[in-house]
């Protein structure tokens, strides 16, 4: 205890007892908690308690970045470095994923880490890259397979049965939803029973895209793209479903004009209170406002979009040598949302997306989109602070497929970027999907050979790809879990690796 000049005593944080030091540090973000531990050996130590980390660990988990397990008292039983070990396959992913030490032993420091990435993307400007797609890859080994029976019917005739049956692994892990032949379920993955099946409000639909968000009351908003048999008629249902009674209400329904095409729509998004479908046929994308029981429509040429909440995140080119630029549009500033009919063929006009309002601050870059028909981008929010998101994207730069890794911030007065790092991939990747630490999951070649590439940085020596061989290509990757979750004819799979 430190006297003071007053000749009181002053006191310190080191004199505070060790139970009170935990009580304030559990109020604290993991990041906050690593800073303290850095400060000396005494803050290490207090840091570094179980009963902490299992606090941390716990709000994560109700959270649904860190996936539940069936036991309640899992979690209590786990040592200090297991409860570590959940955050870090949560921001790095699987440690059987990516073989770099940098994600294997410890958490980096950020500005270190920075650092290194920005060397080493400046070093690289100068050296030869040889081809990655020729690398070696390994298959990976599960730590965890859950295997559920629902009872998966055959396509109907004239549409394919592995094109209908998808599936979604709800964040945290306790629920599913999957496509079977057309609709939609909810199933329970500890309890491997039903919980809800989609009902739709049109007669004669098939499901052929869904897309879900769970709010912070734990109720899925659930987006289903439907299309009519056999008269080609598109319309989207938003549906708000309690998963712990398997009470669902129908919040919206919009109606789409007639088209000619078979697959009019590619990929669903839902965030919050608004849902977006990509018509990549028209370049444009439908948003969908279900609380407000509004809509819009907007056009772009070579434009990706993401949703965040109370913002629209858009890619869209500016230039006729790939200039693209990246910026957040914020939904409450939208002059152009119109009123939803569901049941009169919509007369939405089109606003393209150059006349929407965006914040001032934005980044630019010189790329190709190579997706035609699957997402390019993914922004996924920080765990440990609201409003901090990183932004993935696939492209072609200078002719060479690329990750490029981005983080934003919002504040008060807009937005701020920040490069974070540019990584070489293999030269073919279709249908892709990200996690929060970067790894893809990708098709190359046989429509059923996915393969987990890991994000910067990628060392000579390990394997680029890791061969994922459910014999389904409907292999769907979660975001902070790492899971891979997967339908055949016979049952419903969800996997996890260590």
């Amino acid at each position: 205890m430190a006297p003071s000049t007053n000749g009181t005593a002053k006191l310190g944080l080191r004199d505070l007892v060790q139970d009170v030091l935990i009580l304030i540090l559990v109020e604290c973000e993991v990041p906050g908690v690593l800073a303290v531990s850095r400060t000396n050996k005494y803050f290490r130590r207090i840091a570094l308690t179980k009963a902490l980390w299992y606090s941390l660990v716990s709000r994560l988990v109700q959270r649904g970045f860190i996936d539940s397990r069936p036991d309640d008292g899992y979690f209590k039983d786990l040592s200090t470095e297991q409860l570590i070990g959940l955050v870090r396959r949560m921001l790095h992913g699987p440690k059987a994923w990516t073989d770099t030490p940098s994600q294997s032993q410890s958490f980096p420091n950020p500005r270190s880490q920075t650092a290194v990435r920005r060397a080493v993307n400046r070093f690289s400007k100068f050296i030869r890259k040889p081809p990655l797609g020729g690398l070696a890859s390994a298959p990976l080994v599960e730590s965890r397979r859950i295997v559920l029976h629902p009872e998966i019917d055959t396509a109907p005739v004239g549409l394919s049965h592995w094109y209908i049956n998808r599936s979604k692994l709800l964040p945290g892990g306790k629920y599913v939803l999957f496509q079977n032949s057309g609709r939609v379920e909810c199933w329970s993955v500890f309890e491997d029973r039903h919980i809800w099946t989609h009902t739709p409000s049109i007669d004669h639909t098939l499901v052929h895209d869904f897309a879900v968000d769970i709010l912070e009351n734990g109720v899925a908003i659930i987006l289903t793209g439907q299309r009519t048999q056999p008269q080609l008629k598109y319309c989207f249902e938003i549906t708000s479903l309690n998963l712990q009674t398997g009470v669902s209400d129908l919040e919206l329904v919009s109606r789409l004009p007639e088209r000619s095409l078979d697959f009019l729509y590619v990929d669903c998004i839902v965030c919050g209170d608004v849902a977006a479908v990509h018509l990549r046929a028209h370049n444009q994308v439908l948003l969908l406002n279900w609380r407000t029981s509004s809509r819009v429509v907007v056009s772009g040429h070579e434009s990706e979009i993401a949703l965040v909440p109370g913002h629209l995140v858009v890619l869209t080119r500016t230039g006729t040598r790939g200039e693209h630029r990246v910026a957040l549009s914020p939904f409450a500033s939208f002059a152009c949302w119109e009123p939803n009919d569901s049941v009169e063929q919509p007369s939405t006009p089109v606003v393209p997306v150059a006349d929407l309002p965006f914040l001032p601050d934005t980044i630019s870059l010189t790329c190709k989109l190579y997706y035609t028909w699957a997402r390019s981008i993914w922004v996924y929010e920080s765990p440990f602070q609201r409003g901090r998101f990183t932004f993935w994207l696939h492209a072609l730069v200078n002719g060479a497929p690329t990750l490029l890794s981005y983080q934003f911030l919002q504040h008060d007065t807009g937005v701020s970027w920040r490069f974070v790092a540019s990584t070489p991939m293999p030269d073919r990747i279709d249908r892709t999907a990200m996690s929060l630490s970067g790894h893809t999951l990708g098709c190359c070649g046989h429509y059923a050979d996915y393969r987990i590439m890991a994000p910067f940085p990628v060392s000579k020596s390990s394997a680029r790809g890791h061969i994922v061989d459910f014999g389904s290509p409907s292999t769907h990757l979660s975001p902070f879990s790492g899971a891979l979750t997967f339908l055949t004819p016979t049952e419903l799979a969800v996997v996890y690796y260590d």
